[in-house]
C-alpha cells in the first residue's frame, strides 16, 4: 500500500476537507493538512475528535480507511466504503459460496507464511530460528494440530525473552504491538476492501462483534513485520 497513515493524537481536533486536502484544525485555526490522494488510512486516536461528512465521503471514495479507537487505543470501530471494486457483487457472492475444504487450505497457507515469516524476523534480529521452517512443514489443511499456538510460544521467547507475556490491554512493549497491529489492520483492511472482498466473511476468526474476521486473517503473515519494528525500538529505548 502506497500513501500515509495518518494518526490524528490530539485531543478536540476537528478534521474537513477542502480543496482536495484533509484539514486538522483546533479552535485556534488550521494546524495541518495533507492531501486526500496521499492518505493511505486514518488512525483516529484521540478524545473529543469530530468530523465533516465530506471528509468521510471523500476517503470513502478513495478507498481510505479510518480506524477509530477507544480510550485503550486499541480499535473500536472502522469505517469503509460500501462500494470498494467493480466486481464487489460477485467475488462477495463467490466468498460467502467458498467450501470448507477450501477454507481450510487457504488458512493452512496462511499459518505456513506466518511461521516462516516469525522464522525470518528471529533470524533477521540474530535470535535462533532455525526449528520454524519444520514447524511450518507441519502444518495440515485447516491446522487441527495448533501448530499456529505452538510456534507462537516459541517465538515469543526467542524475540522478547522468557518474561514477555503478550497483552491485548497492555502497555509497553504490548502497546507498541497494538498500536502496529491496529496500523496493520487499517492497511489491511484497505486491501480487502480494494479487492471487492467482504470483511466479515472470514477463513478461520470467527467472532459475531467483529466485523473484520477476514482482515485479522489476511494480516497474520504480516505481523512480524511489526514484531520486528517493536524490537528495535525496544533496543533503542533500553
Amino acid at each position: 500500500m502506497v500513501g500515509r497513515v495518518v494518526e490524528v493524537a490530539g485531543d478536540g481536533r476537528h478534521l474537513a476537507t477542502e480543496r482536495g486536502f484533509m484539514i486538522v484544525s483546533e479552535k485556534a485555526g488550521e494546524i495541518g493538512r495533507v492531501p486526500l490522494d496521499d492518505v493511505a488510512a486514518v488512525i483516529a486516536n484521540a478524545h473529543g475528535l469530530t468530523y465533516s461528512n465530506n471528509l468521510l465521503v471523500n476517503l470513502a471514495a478513495r478507498g481510505v480507511p479510518v480506524v477509530l479507537c477507544g480510550a485503550n487505543h486499541r480499535p473500536a470501530a472502522v469505517v469503509w466504503p460500501v462500494d470498494g471494486h467493480h466486481a464487489q457483487a460477485g467475488r462477495m457472492s463467490d466468498q460467502a459460496n467458498a467450501s470448507a475444504p477450501l477454507k481450510k487450505r487457504l488458512w493452512q497457507q496462511i499459518v505456513q507464511a506466518k511461521i516462516l515469516a516469525q522464522g525470518a524476523t528471529l533470524a533477521a534480529v540474530g535470535a535462533e530460528a532455525g526449528g520454524f521452517r519444520l514447524l511450518a512443514r507441519k502444518v495440515r489443511t485447516g491446522d487441527p494440530d495448533n501448530v499456529e499456538a505452538e510456534a507462537a510460544r516459541r517465538y515469543w521467547r526467542l524475540l522478547l525473552g522468557s518474561d514477555f507475556r503478550r497483552d491485548q490491554d497492555g502497555g509497553g512493549i504490548n502497546g507498541l504491538l497494538n498500536y502496529g497491529y491496529a496500523v496493520l489492520r487499517a492497511a489491511t483492511a484497505r486491501a480487502v476492501m480494494a479487492a471487492g472482498l467482504h470483511p466479515s466473511l472470514g477463513l478461520k476468526h470467527s467472532n459475531r462483534g467483529n466485523a473484520l474476521v477476514l482482515v485479522d486473517d489476511l494480516m497474520e503473515p504480516f505481523r512480524p513485520a511489526v514484531d520486528r519494528e517493536v524490537h528495535r525500538l525496544r533496543a533503542i529505548l533500553d
